[in-house]
């Protein structure tokens, strides 16, 4: 709401003038008013003691334009201490104009003062007082500043006096940007357990800032309570800890020391006391200089515990050794670690026929720190460590290594021995001089019935060294001639140009990379599998690397490649053995004349498994008929027709006794009626007499067989 003056005329003149008087005023300076304007007086939270008088001046150095610190929301009571006044508003806004905003507060009539928040942001603010007294306006500002209070940064030591029981305790704040934002302190030391009694300290102008003071030694712990405050009050950041008499640092120990992604060293010494690990390159400093910026600074958690310090150097390929050292603050004095240690860097390279390292020779005149030995270890391609030698001669730092592969990986490390350890950072080698080694487990297996996988089981690509290309190479039969069939990059191919029905094939694989091709792998012959009679007998070589120990047969979909599962007909049956009598399964009759075999492959090594070929069985049709029948039209044996099993259609032949044909009958679909035959009559119609005639039938299978079947059927009536 716009703020009213007493008369309109007033209002507009004093606007009119502000507006061109504020133009000018640089941003975090109270809007200047006339003169005759600036008569407005306030207070902040009820401090009516220090009250906000006028607007500055335009001076920057007014206590107006000093800004006060809040915090973020804090509360804000605002009152006009003006006697008599009228209309009365207070805005708090970042903009330098005064002409009241629709954010502006109106004070109730009723009283004096309102109740408001500080900003959420951090930033220069101002808070403006209008109103009017007898017809003239008048107007206050005061500028504010919304901090976001941090915890006071100070640190804090208490030590013993000598030859008193009482306590040195010295807190320092801290020269940091957030304590500049604090306008006082309050600091109280006092027993664990007990009071704080607060001592208050502000209008620090210089930091760093030192608060000594002396505590009865006749405690063990004490809490220190330090807060930070703004004028205004209401706003606080506090910080608390408990205070024990600083150690007199021991003498720091050094132990083993690694090159582990940076430096790794285990240090000894005393807990909670700030240590620094120093460092110089032996080759042109026989000093540390201590002067300047330690490669690391660090505090222990425990007493004379070896802890691991992590930390970076400017090249790991180079040698450095290492001192610690802490301050005694109390006694002013640096206590040295008693020994300093050196990196063992590690470089090496292959060369034609093996691989050879080279390692930084250790330094003899360490401070608390021998010769001893060099021990150089191997790990190889399976992870297996060893020792390979122990060198005892300072000067010899180098170590050729001829037992290797070509294109294994191994990795090296050489620890110097002092009286503590040395270990180098781990090297890695791959050395392509010698033969490649043959790849280890391959499987076949038969695809779709149709073509041939070959897969490498155990190494793929890239897990092979400077590897080019694998080659595959195949016999079409068991104990036939070699030939190379495919070379490409992938780890399987499928031989599409196999007959897999027709005959056994068997196929090894070799490797080609910077060593050459390798020797050949073991053999693999997918499984062959064939029917004799009613019997399916398959190869009995292994289509794996490893040993089978087990077949399954399945029946299965030839289009599909998928198995058939029947309730009680014996599949899928599992044998050690190489061949299966069909004929003593239980395949019913409705699951039809043709079914396909596959044989599946169990290996030592499962999974995976091997398939063989698809093998087609074709179960023998069944041709039956009877001797007699009677057509006399009772219902009863009145028809001759043929019975069995596996038929698709017949047809049929009747001859009286001089091999006239008298009858013929053709039934194109057996399995929907298989009852049609001669039912006792002649081509005219007529029923034949009684006696014995002959026939010819001739069926045809599911299969696509023609079965001819001759004899006599006698007539009864």
């Amino acid at each position: 709401m716009i703020h009213l003056f007493t008369t309109y005329f007033t209002r507009n003149i004093f606007f009119l003038f502000l507006l061109v008087t504020f133009h000018e005023v640089a941003l975090g300076q109270c809007p200047n008013a006339p003169l005759s304007d600036d008569r407005g007086v306030f207070s902040i939270n009820n401090i009516d003691s220090n009250p906000v008088n006028s607007d500055g001046d335009n001076n920057p150095t007014a206590v107006n334009n000093i800004p006060l610190k809040v915090c973020p929301q804090q509360s804000l009571t605002l009152k006009d201490l003006v006697n008599g006044g009228q209309s009365r508003s207070f805005e708090i806004t970042q903009n330098t104009s005064v002409l009241s905003t629709p954010s502006a507060i109106p004070v109730p009539s009723t009283t004096n003062s309102i109740s408001t928040t500080a900003p959420v942001t951090p930033g220069i603010y101002f808070i403006k007082s209008f109103g009017s007294n007898n017809g003239a306006g008048y107007y206050a500002c005061q500028v504010i500043q919304v901090v976001d209070l941090e915890k006071p940064k100070y640190t804090v030591k208490m030590c013993d006096i000598a030859g008193t029981s009482q306590k040195e305790v010295t807190i320092v704040l801290l020269d940091d940007p957030s304590n500049k934002l604090i306008d006082a302190y309050s600091y109280s030391v006092t027993p664990l357990g007990s009071v704080p009694r607060g001592t208050n300290i502000s209008d620090i102008t210089n930091y760093p800032y030192s608060i000594p003071l002396t505590v009865n030694s006749g405690f063990t712990s004490y809490e220190l309570v330090i807060s930070g405050t703004n004028k205004v009050g209401r706003c606080e950041k506090s910080d608390s800890r408990t205070l024990t008499t600083v150690s007199t640092p021991q003498t720091p120990i050094l132990y083993d020391i690694s090159i582990d992604n940076g430096i790794s060293l285990n240090v000894a010494a005393t807990a909670g006391i700030e240590h620094k690990i120093w460092m110089r390159d032996p080759i042109g400093e026989s000093t540390y200089n201590t002067t300047g910026t330690p490669v690391y600074t660090y505090t222990p958690t425990a007493s004379l515990v070896g802890e691991i310090q992590k930390f970076s150097v400017p090249d790991p390929t180079k040698q450095y050794c290492f001192k610690v050292n802490a301050f005694d603050v109390c006694n002013e004095k640096t206590v040295e670690s008693i020994n300093e240690i050196c990196t063992t860097p590690l470089r090496g390279d292959t060369k034609q026929g093996g691989n050879t390292i080279i390692w930084s020779v250790a330094q003899g005149n360490l401070l608390g720190n021998t010769f001893r030995s060099y021990d150089v270890f191997k790990v190889d391609a399976s992870g297996t460590e060893s020792l390979v030698r122990n060198i005892t001669t300072i000067g010899d730092n180098l170590y050729d290594d001829t037992n290797v592969i070509c294109g294994e990986e191994y990795t090296y490390k050489v620890v110097t021995n002092y009286q503590s350890k040395s270990i180098s950072n781990l090297l890695k080698l791959k050395n392509t001089s010698v033969p490649p080694t043959p790849l280890g487990k391959l499987g076949s297996t038969v695809i779709g019935g149709q073509s041939i996988r070959v897969t490498s089981l155990e190494k793929e690509g890239n897990d092979l060294p400077t590897f080019t290309a694998f080659n595959y190479y195949r016999a079409n039969s068991i104990n036939g001639n070699y030939t190379k069939v495919h070379s490409g990059t992938s780890a399987f191919w499928d031989d599409t140009s196999v007959n897999t029905n027709a005959q056994q094939y068997c196929f090894y694989m070799t490797w080609t990379g910077g060593c050459g091709e390798s020797q050949p792998s073991s053999k693999v012959c997918p499984i062959f599998a064939q029917m004799q009679g009613s019997s399916m007998i398959w190869s009995p070589e292994s289509s794996f690397t490893d040993p089978i120990t087990e077949y399954r047969i399945y029946r299965i979909d030839p289009i599909t490649g998928l198995p058939i599962n029947t309730a009680g007909s014996g599949l899928p049956y599992t044998s050690t053995r190489n061949s299966l009598n069909l004929s003593t399964l239980n395949i019913p009759e409705a699951e039809g004349q043709t079914i396909y075999l596959a044989i599946e492959g169990y290996p030592t090594s499962y999974p995976p498994t091997t398939l063989s070929n698809y093998v087609e069985y074709q179960r023998p049709s069944l041709v039956l008929s009877a001797q007699a029948f009677t057509p006399n039209g009772d219902g009863l044996n009145d028809t001759f027709y043929i019975q069995g099993r596996f038929i698709k259609a017949t047809k049929m032949s009747i001859f009286d006794r001089w091999g006239n044909l008298i009858s013929f009958i053709e039934n194109t679909n057996y399995q929907n009626n298989p009852q049609l035959g001669w039912d006792g009559t002649s081509s005219n119609g007529n029923k034949v007499p009684a006696g014995s005639y002959a026939f010819q039938v001739q069926v045809e299978d599911l299969s696509g067989n023609i079965i001819t079947k001759e004899g006599s059927i006698v007539v009864v009536y």
